[in-house]
């Protein structure tokens, strides 16, 4: 319970220090500092910020989507989240394609895409990543497109309605997973 409680902390800290900073910005020194930690037992648990970010993105991502009651599919759940979160999302946006950030996001996304096929579920692009010939490559692709629209939106300053965003990020996945 202690480790939990440890991650959790770490997490909690990362996410806190996002809603006003840059990740790219971030050292694992502040991260230390606002969860009150010690840097030694920051790197029991994790690598280094990116391993953070993976397993804190992971986390957010698993409470959106346990959420057996909700008939929302993951392209919905995630742009709520984002605009629930849009400094943590802004903060988080690499500054330029060529920054190792933006592929790091890349990979952490395609990698819960493509936990998430073992997963029943009626959601179109699980399903997709369930019948396609290559699964990984799916899920880069999705991954990329999923990224393209929330930097697309946060370009617009969130100004186009969710559900417009939603609509239309639903329809790119369905071409894409035809």
């Amino acid at each position: 319970m202690r480790v939990t409680r440890t991650i959790r902390d770490f997490e909690n800290a990362l996410l806190t220090l996002l809603e006003k900073n840059s990740f790219e910005h971030l050292t694992v020194d502040q991260i230390c500092q606002e969860a009150l930690l010690h840097r030694s037992s920051f790197y029991r648990y994790f690598s280094d910020k990116y391993d953070l970010l993976e397993q804190t993105l992971n986390a957010q991502i698993n409470k959106l989507t346990e959420n057996t009651d909700s008939e929302d599919d993951i392209i919905k759940q995630l742009l709520s989240y984002i605009e629930q979160h849009k400094e943590v999302i802004r903060h988080l946006a690499p500054s330029s394609a060529r920054s190792s950030l933006y592929t790091e996001i890349l990979n952490i996304l395609s990698q819960i895409l493509l936990e998430r096929r073992n997963i029943k579920t009626n959601d179109p692009l699980v399903i997709a990543l369930q019948k396609a010939e290559n699964p990984e490559m799916l899920a880069y692709v999705l991954s990329g497109a999923i990224i393209g629209t929330f930097y697309w939106w946060q370009g617009n300053n969130y100004d186009v309605p969710t559900d417009e965003v939603v609509k239309f990020a639903r329809a790119a996945a369905r071409s894409l997973t035809r």
